[in-house]
């Protein structure tokens, strides 16, 4: 630029505020002269004049900005800078003695702490192996504080990548879980309450904690015990006790409860699909029951649960891992009256597989006051598939399934009434060939009132549970155990079932990933850090900048403050500057 026109033809907004202020007040210019030199509006100039006159009045310099010369103080506190400097002596990086300082409530960035150590004359850590990383002087291990509730006073934290739960919190008051959680009997100790402890599980569920025994990356995190109103969470060894406290009536209580929470009068239908998942066991001295490994194409010690879930909104709707071989076939029964006793109606339809349950069973359900109906396949033996030759082609109805990933999307069925052993009543069977699989299949049903088309089409959707208990075992660490104790077990099953729905009811306020996985949810959206400050009763929580953050925000509880009742505070979030 030429030298000359940077002052005569200025470009720069404040430049052209001073020349134009300059040629009113020095060189006389009139108001429409120096506005229309400067190309300013002249109302925008006498604005300009009167905020260039109120600074001038109250003592201040509104162009340019005085530079107290000297050395800038540091505000660092001399023990913090002691600290610094005895952890150097211990030839620790700058990223260990800030994790250091962070766990004593002293929060300071890596270019300070680098700044403090050159000042007091250390030069820069050599280059060592991970052997010598390791061999350095560690200083005295880091007692995590014993777990105690939540005391609400100002204060500032922060989390590298726990603030995920957070956002659930506002969901958890709306949904009514607090109440659920008191009303299922769930102990309690000398300190902690049944809510704080079910919601210590539930945290580290809702990260996807693959054990409790890997405790070193969450125990000093204040923001997962400010999720369940402690401290800091409970150690391995507390959570590890109480499980063993919790009987099946609690967990069945609290999925009773779920059951009025989680539900969708639009899109429910009364469906549900009913599959067993076996969790196996690792130890050497398993006391467990063999069951039927399908994924793994044998027989293994391991837990038997079930999983029951409503197809039309995702929810999981039922568990248990207390079933044993004795009891394996009436648990299709023990879910009826489950769900009576929640919704006051009998399920419309239960959908599982040949060998979920008996012909004896089948044949309860059909007779009973409430006649369930069920969809289910036949056990196929030499004369089914025999006779399935003998139809006449011409009897063959083809029905069209669409379906983009549907391999065979024109199948030949079958339609007629028979009889099956231990059934009183005909039943109406469907058999499909000619549908990618090399001998045909036999559905069977007491719903004679549903065409043909939706039959095959409901029981194909039974796999979607499927998809859904590999989810859980990819998230929620379903077939790592912690326990050959059954009642664990079942504790962490019913957990993992509350988180899921959690998840389901966050992703579907999410446009665009109402139908992604469990993983997915937390891994654009969830796995951040946040800065927490608490004030006046108020819990403010600046979430990281991350690329989804602004569909995050578009979540209805997110957009206003909310009251947690149980914590006697108000939660808000924001999103804040990069950590």
């Amino acid at each position: 630029m030429n030298p000359i026109n940077y002052f005569t033809s200025p470009t720069n907004p404040s430049q052209r505020q001073y020349e134009a202020l300059k040629a009113y007040y020095v060189d006389g210019l009139s108001t429409k002269e120096a506005s229309k030199r400067y190309n300013f509006k002249p109302a925008y100039f006498k604005k300009l004049k009167f905020n260039f006159l109120s600074a001038l009045k109250n003592n201040q310099n509104p162009f340019f900005q005085i530079k107290k010369p000297g050395p800038k103080k540091r505000s660092t506190e001399s023990d913090v800078i002691q600290k610094i400097i005895a952890l150097r002596k211990k030839n620790h990086s700058i990223t260990d003695i800030k994790v250091i300082l962070e766990s004593l409530k002293k929060s300071l960035s890596l270019d300070t702490i680098d700044s403090i150590l050159k000042d007091e004359g250390f030069a820069p850590l050599p280059k060592r192996t991970r052997m010598q990383r390791l061999e350095a002087a560690i200083p005295e291990k880091i007692e995590p504080p014993q777990s105690v509730p939540l005391n609400i006073i100002d204060e500032e934290f922060s989390t590298e990548k726990g603030a995920g739960p957070l956002i659930f919190l506002p969901l958890i008051e709306q949904l009514g879980l607090i109440k659920a959680i008191q009303n299922s009997d769930y102990p309690e100790t000398s300190v902690l309450n049944d809510i704080s402890s079910v919601l210590s599980f539930l945290a580290l569920k809702l990260l996807g904690n693959e054990r409790l025994s890997h405790d070193s990356t969450w125990n000093l995190d204040r923001a997962l015990g400010f999720f369940a109103g402690l401290n800091v969470l409970p150690k391995k060894s507390t959570l590890s006790s109480y499980s063993y406290r919790v009987n099946r009536s609690a967990n069945r209580q609290l999925l009773l409860e779920m059951s009025k929470i989680f539900k969708d009068e639009e899109l429910e239908k009364g469906e549900f699909n009913l599959d067993f998942k076996t969790i196996p066991h690792w130890g050497d001295a398993s006391i467990l029951e063999k069951n039927w490994a399908g994924s793994r194409s044998k027989s293994m010690k391991s837990i038997l649960s079930l999983i029951v879930q409503d197809p039309s909104t995702g929810y999981l709707s039922y568990s248990d891992a207390e079933i044993r071989h004795r009891n394996q076939k009436d648990v299709v029964l023990d879910f009826v009256d489950f769900w009576k006793e929640g919704r006051g109606v009998p399920p419309k339809m239960l959908i599982f597989d040949s060998k979920f349950t008996t012909y004896k069973n089948l044949n309860e359900l059909n007779e009973s006051k409430d006649k369930v109906k069920f969809l289910t396949l036949r056990r196929r033996g030499k004369k089914l598939i025999k006779r399935v030759s003998e139809i006449p082609e011409l009897n063959w109805k083809k029905i069209h399934i669409e379906g983009k990933k549907r391999k065979v999307n024109t199948i030949k069925v079958y339609e007629e009434e028979c009889h099956i052993r231990n059934y009183t009543d005909k039943i109406r069977q469907v058999i499909i060939k000619d549908h990618g699989r090399k001998q045909p299949s036999f559905l069977i049903t007491n719903d004679f009132n549903i065409g043909l088309k939706d039959i095959i089409k409901k029981y194909a959707r039974r796999w979607l549970v499927e998809q859904e208990i590999a989810e859980q075992i990819a998230f929620f660490q379903l077939n790592s155990p912690s326990s050959s104790i059954v009642v664990k077990v079942d504790f962490d099953l019913t957990i993992s079932l509350l988180a899921h729905n959690l998840y389901r009811v966050l992703s579907s306020k999410l446009p665009g990933f109402e139908r992604c996985t469990v993983s997915t949810i937390y891994r654009n959206f969830l796995e951040n850090g946040a800065i927490i400050k608490i004030k006046n009763n108020t819990a403010s929580v600046l979430l990281k900048k991350k690329t989804h953050l602004p569909i995050l925000f578009e979540l209805p509880w997110l957009k206003e403050e909310s009251k947690l009742s149980w914590l006697n505070l108000s939660i808000k979030f924001e999103p804040g500057t990069t950590l």
